[in-house]
């Protein structure tokens, strides 16, 4: 088991049972699409993300896409890293 020291955020559900057991972290599930709709999960996530960084794994498809361009339009006063495997390290800075 991967101990994480920040929540990894993802897209969905069946991303999280997968991913529980590698890793020993705080997991959210957006939902899909669902995270459109859902403001108290964005304010979940802009409020975790000034306590610390943030891994956000989502699907290397046109859907994945879509969401992690949502998830940075969401945090645009932050900085991220990011590689080919279509994750998001979201670094909060003032």
């Amino acid at each position: 088991m991967i101990k994480l020291d920040r929540p990894v955020i993802v897209e969905g559900k069946y991303d999280k049972i997968k991913l529980s057991s590698v890793i020993s972290s705080q997991i959210i599930v957006l939902n899909g699409f669902a995270v459109f709709k859902e403001k108290e999960k964005v304010a979940l996530i802009k409020k975790l993300s000034q306590k610390t960084k943030l891994i956000v794994l989502t699907d290397p498809d046109g859907a994945g896409l879509v969401i992690r361009n949502y998830i940075k339009n969401i945090f645009f006063h932050y900085t991220f890293y990011t590689n080919n495997f279509n994750y998001i390290i979201v670094d909060y800075f003032v």
